[in-house]
């Protein structure tokens, strides 16, 4: 829907935040992984196993190939269905997924978790600048989507602080439980006030 007012419609800027905060956890939830490499790498794998490294580069490519199929079938889905209810759902995914990455008694589990990771961002990544597109003006759209994509760079920042961070007091298991304590909260909060961003957007 093609937003025929100058101005932003009711609920953009709260859709705006909603949206930002999720899609800063997504990144940070992204590169805490990397963080957390020599972490993990040690709990599963003897110290001389010279295919360790490799072994644990899968779980960053279970993540972007899972990602790589789900996105274009669960954006063809958002363009049939409530893209909020594709949104939400995927939130909640992954990041129980990422919780449970922390819960991983095997690393064939903490794999299946990052590929769970990928489907359920790989709903959030197609929905939601089609929804900040009906929201804002076309003249104010670029500077929209600039201040959503703001959270690409800042949340991989943060992503290898929090992750080296927590890792190195806490251990790698508690970085994980973090995020997914972070991403519960901003569930809630969609939650509670996508109805008002909803509005406008379906």
């Amino acid at each position: 829907m093609e937003s025929a007012s100058k101005t932003p419609l009711s609920g953009a800027r709260t859709a705006l935040f909603l949206l930002l905060a999720i899609n800063l956890f997504n990144y940070i939830d992204r590169q805490i992984l990397a963080a957390l490499e020599p972490d993990i790498r040690g709990t599963f794998f003897a110290a001389n196993d010279v295919n360790a490294m490799t072994k644990t580069g899968l779980l960053g490519d279970a993540f972007f190939v899972t990602y790589m199929v789900s996105a274009p079938i669960l954006g063809l889905l958002a363009d049939r269905f409530s893209r909020w209810i594709i949104i939400g759902s995927a939130v909640i995914l992954w990041s129980v997924a990422s919780g449970g990455s922390g819960l991983a008694a095997t690393f064939a589990i903490l794999f299946a978790t990052r590929v769970c990771v990928g489907i359920g961002e790989g709903g959030y990544g197609p929905a939601a600048p089609t929804i900040l597109a009906d929201l804002f003006p076309i003249e104010t759209r670029g500077r929209i989507m600039a201040i959503f994509c703001a959270a690409i760079p800042v949340g991989s920042a943060l992503g290898y602080v929090i992750g080296g961070s927590i890792g190195a007091h806490l251990g790698w298991r508690w970085a994980f439980y973090r995020q997914r304590a972070g991403a519960s909260v901003t569930t809630w909060i969609c939650s509670a006030l996508a109805p008002i961003s909803s509005t406008a957007s379906r």
